[in-house]
């Protein structure tokens, strides 16, 4: 083999590699993007809407709340159950806004928070922004937001142990035995 051979193999081979370089940087972008579609997809399904409403349960004692609505379409406050875990949560009181067909009843759009049942602090929280929108319409209307109060509470402690169970039975947690 002469030189002038062997500075033609040299410069094929260099060339081939080039292209071969070329062709791995192609594909690698490719994965790349691939990649970054994959995550925004996984991070728009874990988001807290239609998927977590199937994975939830709805809980007897807690009414869906029907918003104001357009000739289609209705709006929906409930709190569900939700056992599925996710980001190391598990167990959690899921609060959805849905967005419904009027005549089906289908959820169309749906977008929710989780809680955890066992944060008390976030509870109580929301729950003073319940009573205190309650207070709030009663002193628009001038209805007596104490006789209320005194209804909610009442029918709280009556269905007290039915709702206990009910939450037990949907979010199986390692609760402190009751010994009464």
């Amino acid at each position: 083999m002469n030189e002038t051979d062997a500075f033609v193999d040299k410069e094929l081979f260099l060339n081939q590699v080039e292209k071969l370089s070329l062709k791995i940087e192609q594909i690698a972008s490719e994965v790349s993007h691939v990649k970054n579609k994959l995550n925004k997809s996984n991070l728009m399904n874990r988001s807290f809407g239609l998927k977590a409403l199937k994975t939830s349960q709805p809980l007897d004692f807690a009414n869906d709340v029907v918003g104001i609505g357009s000739p289609t379409k209705e709006y929906r406050l409930s709190v569900r159950a939700i056992s599925e875990e996710w980001k190391g949560h598990k167990n959690d009181v899921l609060i959805a806004v849905r967005q419904q067909e009027k005549e089906t009843h289908q959820d169309l759009k749906a977008l929710g928070i989780r809680i955890p049942i066992n944060d008390i602090k976030k509870i109580s929280i929301l729950a003073k922004e319940i009573v205190s929108i309650l207070y709030v319409a009663c002193q628009l209307e001038d209805v007596d937001v104490n006789t209320i109060l005194r209804e909610i509470l009442e029918e709280i402690n009556a269905n007290g142990k039915k709702m206990i169970n009910e939450v037990k039975e949907k979010l199986p947690l390692n609760f402190k035995k009751n010994t009464d």
